[in-house]
């Protein structure tokens, strides 16, 4: 029996010695955790006022929302300006279109109304045939 009580005590130790550190890591975990929910406690005390405070008024909001038809009026208001909005659209896209249709035209335009006229051509008045070669074998003819 007293190599059963050898090898229990040899894995009684090699327990003890791996769950030591992770006991002392569990503690320090532990230990910053509470230090963190110590240091939070009042900031998540007064996000969780706010929070109660938004949601009330939120409920205010939709139940006087809800009483009449002031949602379906907001609703049909949100549709017509969302058609306004398409149509303005619509005409800005017609009139970029014709703008570049038109703009180079009307650009060419003004641009020949500002130059000055181009000069009128002179009469020929002399011609130099230094540069001229006859054509060796060809004559011409009258």
């Amino acid at each position: 029996m007293e190599g059963w009580t050898l090898v229990a005590a040899v894995l009684a130790a090699v327990l003890v010695g791996a769950l030591v550190p992770a006991l002392v890591q569990l503690r320090a975990t532990l230990r910053a955790m509470e230090t963190t929910l110590l240091r939070s406690g009042g900031r998540l005390d007064e996000a969780l006022a706010v929070t109660t405070a938004a949601a009330g008024r939120i409920d205010a909001l939709a139940r006087r929302l809800g009483e009449g038809d002031q949602v379906e009026r907001l609703v049909r208001d949100v549709s017509a300006l969302g058609r306004v909005a398409s149509q303005v659209g619509d005409v800005v896209r017609v009139a970029a279109a014709v703008g570049a249709a038109v703009g180079p035209a009307v650009s060419a335009g003004i641009r020949a109304l500002r130059e000055d006229p181009p000069p009128a051509p002179q009469p020929f008045a002399h011609a130099d045939f230094k540069h001229v070669h006859p054509q060796h074998g060809k004559q011409a003819t009258p």
